[in-house]
């Protein structure tokens, strides 16, 4: 008598595939929110550069790791008056980081039977619940507004400097 697949499979049940599929959309949202944090960083650390007269430290200031350009931006932020720039987040974009390594270098490690999952890093697990993911995503979202409006801001600082300039 052969046994088919089907058989074997009788009265088992098997993890919805929507988990799976929910994750790497969380994931791929925070991905994509933290790749856009990074790159406004460096737009962030450059025009404060160019608005304290040296422009030319942009090109080495924009460098490095995110952790390294976050630690840029802090010595800015720690020697500024400007609210803006103060008000940046840069203890939040630190943790958020370590997120980030984690979701982007975790396995994801789901059971195929009740499809709870966890992410395994070197030996470690955690919990990254989708819900996580999503809020996690969701404040990079708020931090990314913010460093854009602060990006935008050093724009009208040159307008109106031009408009007394000339």
């Amino acid at each position: 008598m052969e046994i088919f697949d089907d058989d074997i499979d009788e009265g088992i049940t098997w993890a919805d595939p929507a988990i799976r599929t929910e994750y790497e959309a969380a994931l791929g949202r925070f991905i994509l929110a933290f790749n856009e944090a990074d790159y406004r960083l460096s737009q962030v650390i450059a025009a404060e550069l160019a608005k304290r007269g040296h422009p030319e430290l942009a090109e080495t200031a924009t460098k490095g790791t995110f952790a390294q350009r976050l630690e840029k931006l802090d010595l800015l932020v720690s020697s500024t008056k400007d609210q803006q720039l103060s008000a940046l987040p840069v203890a939040k974009l630190r943790l958020l980081n370590t997120d980030r390594n984690n979701l982007a270098h975790g396995h994801f490690d789901q059971d195929p039977y009740d499809g709870s999952y966890r992410l395994i890093l070197a030996a470690k697990t955690r919990d990254y619940p989708i819900s996580r993911i999503v809020a996690l995503g969701d404040e990079l979202a708020q931090i990314v507004e913010f460093l854009r409006t602060t990006e935008i801001l050093y724009d009208f600082e040159d307008l109106s400097k031009q408009s007394t300039d000339g």
